[in-house]
C-alpha cells in the first residue's frame, strides 16, 4: 500500500463513503475534510482522512487490499440507496438516536 496523498482546504471535499463534508474534528470543525484519492475499476474516488485509515486497518488485518474493500462498501452503498428509496441519505449515514424515541 503506497503512502496516500491527503488534500486540505478544499471547500468542495466530501467523502465517496461516509458522504462528510465538515471537519469532524473540534479543533478544525471550521475547516473542511481532509480527502485522498484511491484508484478504483471504476474510476477515482475521495475518502476522507478518517474513512481512509479504517479501511486500511482492515485491509492490512485482512491481508485485503484497501481498493477491493472500497468497491465492495461503495457497492453495497449503491444497493441500499437502490433497495431503500424511502430511507433518507441521513437515516443511512447516521444511528439511531435512542434519546429520540
Amino acid at each position: 500500500m503506497a503512502n496516500p496523498i491527503f488534500t486540505y482546504n478544499n471547500a468542495s471535499a466530501t467523502c465517496a463513503l461516509c458522504d462528510r463534508t465538515k471537519n469532524p474534528h473540534p479543533d478544525y470543525s471550521h475547516e473542511p475534510i481532509v480527502t485522498t484519492r484511491i484508484k478504483l475499476h471504476r474510476g477515482d474516488q475521495k475518502l476522507c482522512i478518517n474513512c481512509y485509515w479504517d479501511i486500511a486497518a482492515v485491509a492490512k488485518n485482512s491481508q485485503t487490499k484497501l481498493q477491493d474493500i472500497v468497491s465492495e462498501k461503495l457497492n453495497i452503498r449503491r444497493l441500499m440507496r437502490k433497495n431503500l428509496p424511502d430511507i433518507s441519505e441521513r437515516e443511512l449515514c447516521e444511528p439511531n438516536d435512542p434519546s429520540e424515541d
